[in-house]
């Protein structure tokens, strides 16, 4: 047990949240480094060739005139004067002067030269000798391109001290950001839902200052409330059973009383069971919505970072006077793409709250408004999406545009959540995976129907005919309670005015069917 301890807390920390956040950014903040490297080096090069065979040409030019009276006087001498002169610029490889005759008039080559000399490692120019417009001779000069190596070995120090700096910031900010603005708030969330697990109800959960997780923790504290007024409510009854229990004839001769107190407390106690249902399933919501923020937060950190670091070598060529209008352009495109892909993954995550919160609004008050029948129905797919790509599931949707509803959009939002959900758990048991289809439809000129179908295991008569049992499942134990199918239809029945019918056999899946009024009584 000793041996396995350190090995389970490694992997505990190579792939929490905070090591694969930190891994991201210095390995966007490296490769960046890298690719703006090559980019340089592969630019330095050409430059320096550029520049070097404008300085070529002027050379030979200027070495061409220079050389018209040596030649034409036939002074060896001074032409071996002018040569020295021209191998001060330790890039000259050789110099070679022919006359009229194409005879060799001088000749210079530099002792350091290697006879391998690779035709990359070098660039030459001919240049005609013309004196009173008649031609004396030619020269012809060859110079080494291999000085770009040095501003080559210079720019990679740059680049690594650069990257070293950047590196160690962003690890600094990103640790104490994480620390405050993720790690320290979920610590305490998981503190205060422990305490919710092993039944301590009476500490209410802390809000955490973030905008994201206060939505989890106002969730979790609802729960804890309505386990509260359960908890509560199941005590005051257990001691009218035992009071009950004890005065057995004063509970006979007020059978018809307690009768109907029964009725009343029976009729208090499912709703407050659907409502226990309604915020569990708004908290699998929540855990979902968490998830699927995760990518998209996380995508615009690695890009605000990278940006960042741009921004920073940037500002050191500014200081250092070597800017230059590659680099500043370079450094404006990159910044521009990240920051398109900075408001992308943000419109991204805000959409995914904006649906949240109208589901969880829709779900909590039960309102009545007036609501697109496709666009509600995609706010809900996207809050249990998570859920049912967790099962290995497909949604397959076919939505009628253009349905407008005057009814109950949470009622509804409940019903499409556990008809999927129901199908993910029973249509696909043990995470088989499968498809679910969902089309959404009117039918008539005040009625509209919702169908959700798979082609999972199936059920025979028998279960097909209890399905809307209440605490009726066959997976007692195993992730069902036997409340879906009995909320949804009562859900149906009464809040919606409408009806629910169900097909299937063995093997073949299910298809349930739920009609409903587009203007509810």
């Amino acid at each position: 047990m000793g041996n396995h301890m350190p090995l389970g807390l490694l992997k505990r920390y190579l792939f929490s949240l905070r090591t694969v956040v930190v891994f991201a950014v210095l390995a966007g903040v490296v490769l960046s480094s890298v690719l703006a490297y090559l980019d340089f080096a592969s630019r330095a090069r050409q430059e320096h060739i550029a520049n070097l065979e404008v300085e070529l040409g002027r050379l030979a030019t200027l070495t061409a005139l220079a050389m018209r009276e040596p030649i034409w006087q036939f002074s060896p001498e001074q032409a071996e004067s002018i040569l020295d002169s021209v191998f001060i610029n330790p890039d000259i490889l050789s110099v070679e002067v022919k006359d009229h005759e194409d005879q060799v008039f001088a000749r210079r080559i530099r002792a350091a030269l290697p006879n391998d000399l690779s035709p990359d490692q070098s660039i030459s120019a001919t240049q005609a000798i013309r004196r009173d417009g008649a031609l004396v001779g030619h020269i012809s000069v060859v110079m080494s391109t291999a000085g770009y190596l040095a501003k080559l070995d210079a720019a990679r120090a740059q680049y690594i001290r650069t990257t070293s700096i950047v590196l160690a910031g962003s690890l600094v900010i990103i640790l104490m950001a994480l620390q405050w603005g993720l790690v320290h708030p979920v610590r305490r969330l998981v503190a205060s839902s422990t305490l919710i697990a092993q039944g301590q109800l009476d500490t209410p959960i802390p809000l955490v200052y973030s905008t994201e997780l206060d939505t989890l923790a106002g969730a979790l504290e609802s729960t804890r409330l309505a386990l509260l007024a359960l908890f509560a409510d199941v005590k005051s009854r257990n001691q009218s059973l035992a009071d009950a229990n004890e005065h057995l004839e004063q509970r006979v001769a007020d059978r018809t009383h307690s009768l109907e107190t029964a009725l009343v407390s029976l009729q208090r106690a499912q709703d407050e069971i659907i409502q226990t249902e309604k915020l569990a399933s708004l908290g699998r919501v929540v855990a979902g919505v968490a998830h699927e923020l995760n990518t998209p937060i996380g995508n615009a950190l690695v890009v605000a970072t990278t940006i960042a670091a741009h921004l920073e070598t940037l500002q050191k060529e500014i200081t250092g006077g070597t800017l230059r209008r590659s680099t500043l352009a370079l450094v404006t495109e990159q910044s521009l793409e990240g920051i398109a892909i900075f408001v992308s993954n943000v419109q991204r995550a805000a959409q995914l709250i904006s649906n949240f919160k109208q589901v969880a609004i829709d779900q909590t008050s039960d309102q009545r408004r007036v609501f697109d029948l496709a666009q509600v129905s995609a706010d809900v797919l996207s809050m249990v999406g998570p859920a049912i790509r967790k099962a290995n599931c497909e949604l397959v949707t076919e939505m009628e545009a253009d349905v407008r509803c005057d009814s109950f959009p949470g009622a509804y939002g409940q019903v499409l959540s556990n008809l999927v959900m129901n199908a993910a758990l029973h249509g696909y048991p043990d995470d088989a995976g499968g498809r679910i289809w969902i089309r959404t439809q009117r039918v008539s000129l005040d009625e509209v129907s919702l169908t959700v179908r798979d082609e999972g295991k199936g059920m025979n008569d028998e279960v097909r005919q209890r399905i809307f049992d209440p605490f009726f499942t066959t997976r007692l134990g195993a992730g069902g309670s036997g409340l879906g199918m009995n909320i949804v239809h009562g859900i149906v029945t009464r809040a919606l005015d409408g009806a629910v019918t169900v097909k299937s056999a063995p093997g073949q899946g299910a298809e349930v069917t739920v009609r409903f009024a587009s203007v509810a009584l």
